[in-house]
């Protein structure tokens, strides 16, 4: 049975039982509403839980509490709803990333002056809906409020989760692709990597026409093709398996390039806020393992072994 990792309940309660067993903790969760109570060493931290609801025309949301609607957890923190700007909206995000001399794509809100092909935003973060897509720079494209265009980059999507401005768990996963079999066409590719109760992603006759194709094209034999781009997608293997890579960029560029957007982002948030503070930061590492960083996100879902971190900076600081 398929089962998804990062929005698993069971995987998030499996994280936190691991830690309190090593740790000698006690405690235990409010069946009413899922907040987590955590003894070690004559303190108490409660820990509150972020449910991710699907609303009928598929548009997410979070709510603390589990109501009708809820479609999975998405991890407990010892706080609720810390914000800043430069993680809500991403024109402050790029601001904050021209003055920390992080590396972004190319964006303009005049589609004139795209220079290149480009995928359209809002300006706010909206769980990677609402993303149009991507176009050739000839195309005559309307914004909408809020919209602006950014550079379309290849590469491998990246999310990475820090603690207090350290870098804890990383997942890069390349963009999905299909091969072509010389039967079937882009639809019936896609189509088949979806699971039995996945919508099928919207916006994808824009990614196939920017490669020469539409969705009833058939691709040649062993012919490959781009199918997604967008990280909340069901064509993204880490929504069903543990991808977290960070052993992989240990000692490399790609983390050293985390680790300074971390300690950047640390500094953006307001001292009220700071310490004990959980964010991620998304972004696309193309061919040279440059990473381009598009936006950041508070009160993020969280990966389950990002709880090692979250724990001993709570209870054992």
């Amino acid at each position: 049975m398929n089962q998804p990792f990062k929005r698993n309940y069971l995987q998030h309660a499996l994280a936190v039982s691991r830690w309190m067993q090593a740790n000698g903790a006690e405690g235990g969760i409010d069946p009413f509403s899922h907040a987590m109570d955590i003894r070690l060493n004559g303190r108490t931290v409660r820990f509150h839980p972020q449910f991710v609801v699907e609303t009928a025309n598929g548009e997410l949301h979070y709510t603390p509490q589990m109501t009708a609607g809820v479609s999975g957890f998405v991890g407990w923190l010892p706080y609720f709803n810390k914000v800043w700007p430069e993680a809500q909206d991403k024109f402050a995000f790029k601001a904050f990333a021209l003055k920390a001399s992080l590396a972004i794509p190319r964006w303009t809100t005049d589609p004139k002056l795209a220079g290149g092909a480009f995928i359209i935003k809002g300006s706010r973060s909206t769980f990677g809906r609402g993303l149009r897509g991507p176009f050739e720079a000839r195309h005559s494209i309307a914004l909408g409020d809020g919209e602006f265009c950014e550079q379309f980059i290849v590469g491998k999507m990246l999310k990475a989760w820090f603690w207090d401005g350290n870098l804890i768990v990383a997942e890069m996963v390349d963009m999905p692709t299909i091969r072509g079999t010389g039967k079937h066409s882009f639809r019936q590719l896609v189509a088949s990597m979806l699971g039995r109760h996945d919508r099928f992603p919207a916006d994808l006759h824009a990614l196939a026409e920017i490669q020469g194709l539409s969705l009833d094209s058939v691709l040649a034999d062993g012919r490959s093709a781009l199918a997604e781009y967008r990280y909340m997608s069901p064509l993204n293997p880490a929504g069903m398996r543990d991808l977290n890579a960070i052993h992989e960029i240990r000692g490399t560029a790609i983390e050293s390039q985390l680790a300074s957007a971390g300690a950047a982002m640390l500094s953006a948030i307001p001292a009220d806020l700071r310490s004990g503070t959980a964010f991620t930061l998304d972004g696309i590492v193309d061919e040279r393992g440059k990473v381009w960083f598009l936006e950041a996100n508070c009160n993020p879902q969280l990966h389950p072994a990002f709880y090692d971190a979250v724990l001993t900076g709570t209870l054992l600081k």
